[in-house]
């Protein structure tokens, strides 16, 4: 029996490393397509407060805030590549902010007031980051956050539109 048992495992081994051959073969294909990819944000959304970890977000359910509320931002970058040193792989983004009137006059810009750079022995492509604006001075209206990521890694950059209502 035991003899049989020890078979039944060999001949399962091979299969589970096609298996694993053929996932490290879509990875690297992912990544391949990743790197042609530009810097974009998958998600971008308005949520109740900072999220815990990557996917954990609270959507808000309106783009409206009182004067003087904190507006927090869900961030999902896809397209940011990785800056190699040491066997450690350096990613991320600094964000600025511009803050437009709907018919697009600047009132505020402020570039890297963000920096959301971290490490990685891997190249992940799940990463996420919060962003917290405390804006003051904006009267009630409509206006438009322009988020502008810039690619640490990188030369890439994109620019995310919110538009957002102020209330009293």
């Amino acid at each position: 029996m035991k003899c049989f048992a020890a078979a039944a495992v060999i001949a399962l081994v091979p299969a589970s490393w096609s298996h694993a051959q053929t996932l490290e073969e879509a990875h690297a294909a992912y990544l391949e397509a990743w790197a042609t990819a530009p810097l974009a944000a998958r998600t971008a959304v308005f949520v109740t407060g900072p999220a815990a970890g990557y996917g954990l977000q609270e959507e808000r359910e309106s783009n409206a805030f009182k004067a003087g509320e904190p507006i927090y931002i869900y961030l999902e970058p896809v397209g940011y590549g990785w800056q190699a040193a040491d066997g450690v792989n350096t990613f991320g983004l600094t964000v600025g902010l511009r803050i437009l009137t709907t018919s697009e006059q600047e009132l505020f810009a402020q570039e890297g007031f963000l920096d959301l750079t971290t490490t990685s022995a891997a190249q992940p492509t799940e990463f996420f980051g919060n962003v917290t604006l405390n804006l003051s001075g904006l009267t009630p209206g409509d206006y438009v956050l322009e988020l502008m990521l810039d690619d640490v890694a990188s030369d890439e950059t994109a620019t995310v539109s919110m538009p957002i209502t102020v209330t009293e």
